[in-house]
């Protein structure tokens, strides 16, 4: 007897589902936070001690430039990339810096995003970190003007909304031009930001870090305040295989040399040397700077953890001595005449040698992204038929070798960029630009894909589909199809692939093609064989394998522990081989010699005689 829903349970399941509906959790939220921010400034009273340090470095107390870089970022992924119409899946493609001869990535690059939620991430960390540095930078200047550029230099509102937004955008563009591969988003100029901050403020930077983490998930609160999860098996690859470590590096030190250079040119004191060591080792280890990786291909990475936690250490040790380094000889002249190298290695000062390490490790992170941006798209022929939009070329293809990388040739430490991928392929000539648009695995986790191709102005789709049948106890075969202006192609079949159960002494196939699926049975040998029908199948057979028949097929062994072969006995003598049967469509069957082949919503059941047993399903 099944239980009515009704009563209690069933009002407050409604109740639960308006009160889901409405507002309330956000309200309740936003209530909170008023309420933390109306407490701080109670407590704080006069709220000029919180004030005044804004109205003394900003004009009207807010970071102008800060906002200005914050709205070009949004208005690039809206307008440029068509984040309206789909904010999960923009134009990337035309967008990231794939080549220095593709300008248009290249100035892009550092302002576009790969997903909404690239871009949120972003943003907060611009408004933590970008706030900062402006505070340091100033609106505000206490100096003599002598020059028309030096009244220009020290306007408030020019250093507001002129001067600290375009450094960033060089920043953001140089930082994209030095970057290894094709990057996309603005985290290089973020991490600049963070690099300037901590000369002046370390430990500030680092409570701004912390705050970027409290903003983020209000964000996330207001955005979904009820979520409800399911345990399940999706595709995703390692969180450190999507982070462009090298060029946050880059950022990093981009804004490091930046903030040296203002802490020199204005004589200000560096902070405490417990400060600084502490801030910078927080810093690049929270933020993931250790997570060097490469990738092996076919969606196989490995992870350097120990040498990378290693390189951050030095790294912290070397940005503390550049920022500490006092301007005086680090090798005095003792009197005597000790020649040309005591002359020179006499006036060499802290902060000279401090600057040369910053500079050199620099130029080490930079050196490797040279020659891979020279590189040009592989213009070999692609695997199946690809369909051409605009000089774009979109297929399929498994273990072709990765047009971008190979074109490099290289090995260290075990590594070559000779790689073979697997997935959708996007390739463009013109623009440079050979990218796995989806990956083998993610397209078979999820079914399909929307694949964007464009450029400035225009933009198209292509539809990905992959369609499987998995065979019980056996692989998979799958087809992979293109549709683009309301047409479809075929560019990829699989081949066949063979269920365990053998049936009436025949091994049963699905094959895929061009066309479709189509079935195939094969006799097995009579002796030994490792396919028998698998308990697995038991739960969707309507009957049990006949045991009092003469015909029937039966495994020597009561129990099979995997370790020795089947053997098969009394096999019929019905034998036949027969492929390219189109496999039927549901609600339908087919006989293929002696087993009658049904489809009962895309479940295929093999049925002889008094046996049925499941041969394959619809992924």
């Amino acid at each position: 007897m099944i239980p009515r829903m009704g009563g209690p349970l069933l009002f407050a399941e409604s109740v639960g589902s308006v009160v889901a509906g409405l507002p309330l959790q956000r309200l309740l939220l936003v209530a909170a936070a008023l309420l933390a921010v109306g407490t701080l400034l109670v407590v704080s009273r006069p709220t000029a001690r919180l004030t005044d340090p804004l109205t003394d470095r900003f004009v009207a107390g807010l970071p102008w430039g800060t906002l200005l870089v914050s709205g070009l970022l949004v208005g690039i992924f809206y307008l440029v990339q068509d984040g309206l119409s789909t904010p999960t899946n923009p134009v990337v493609l035309p967008f990231r810096a794939w080549s220095y001869f593709d300008p248009v990535g290249m100035l892009f690059a550092g302002f576009t995003h790969a997903h909404i939620g690239h871009l949120t991430g972003n943003l907060l960390g611009t408004l933590a970190f970008g706030s900062l540095a402006e505070y340091w930078f100033g609106h505000h200047v206490d100096r003599r003007v002598e020059t028309p550029l030096q009244a220009v230099w020290t306007h408030p509102v020019a250093r507001a909304v002129v001067i600290f937004p375009a450094v960033t955008i060089l920043v953001g563009t140089v930082g994209t031009m030095v970057a290894l591969g094709p990057v996309i988003g603005f985290s290089t100029a973020v991490f600049a930001f963070a690099g300037f901050a901590l000369v002046r403020y370390p430990l500030a930077t680092i409570v701004v870090g912390v705050g970027q983490g409290v903003l983020g998930r209000l964000v996330d609160a207001l955005q979904t305040p009820q979520q409800v999860a399911v345990a399940e098996a999706t595709y995703s690859t390692p969180w450190w295989a999507s982070v462009a470590v090298q060029g946050h590096m880059i950022g990093l030190l981009i804004g490091v040399l930046l903030g040296l250079a203002v802490l020199r040119l204005r004589d200000e004191s560096p902070p405490p040397a417990l400060h600084v060591w502490t801030g910078v080792l927080l810093f690049v280890v929270s933020r993931s700077l250790w997570a060097i990786y490469w990738y092996r291909g076919n969606e196989t990475y490995v992870l350097y953890r120990a040498v990378g936690l290693a390189l951050v250490f030095v790294l912290a040790a070397i940005l503390t001595v550049s920022i500490l380094a006092r301007h005086r000889p680090l090798f005095p002249a003792r009197g005597g005449d000790g020649g040309w190298l005591a002359e020179a290695l006499g006036s060499i000062t802290g902060r000279e040698v401090g600057l040369l390490l910053v500079v050199g490790v620099a130029a080490l992170v930079a050196g490797p992204a040279i020659p891979v941006n020279l590189t040009t798209a592989d213009d070999a022929a692609l695997p199946g038929d690809p369909i051409e939009i605009e000089g774009y070329e979109v297929t399929y293809g498994e273990n072709v070798p990765n047009g971008q990388l190979s074109v490099l040739p290289g090995e260290l430490a075990g590594e070559t960029t000779q790689l073979n991928t697997s997935g959708v392929i996007v390739r463009n000539t013109d623009r440079h630009i050979w990218s796995t648009a989806v990956p083998t695995g993610e397209l078979a986790a999820n079914g399909g894909s929307n694949v964007r191709i464009g450029g400035l102005g225009w933009d198209e789709t292509v539809r990905v589909d992959r369609t499987s049948w998995q065979a019980v106890g056996g692989g998979s075969a799958y087809r992979v199809s293109l549709a683009h202006a309301n047409t479809s192609r075929p560019v990829f079949a699989s081949g066949p692939a063979t269920a365990e159960p053998v049936v009436a002494g025949h091994s049963v196939s699905i094959n895929a093609t061009d066309e479709g699926f189509e079935l195939g049975v094969a006799p097995v040998e009579t002796g030994t064989t490792e396919n028998a029908t698998d308990a697995d199948t038991a739960s969707d057979s309507q009957n049990a394998t006949e045991t009092d028949s003469e015909n029937a097929t039966r495994p020597e062994n009561a129990t099979d522990d995997g370790s020795e072969p089947i053997v098969l006995t009394n096999v019929p003598n019905e034998s036949v081989r027969v492929d390219g049967v189109d496999l039927p469509a549901p609600g339908e069957s087919v006989t293929v010699g002696p087993i009658r082949f049904v489809n009962r919503e895309d479940r295929l059941f093999a049925v002889h005689e008094g046996t049925v047993v499941r041969v394959a399903a619809k992924a």
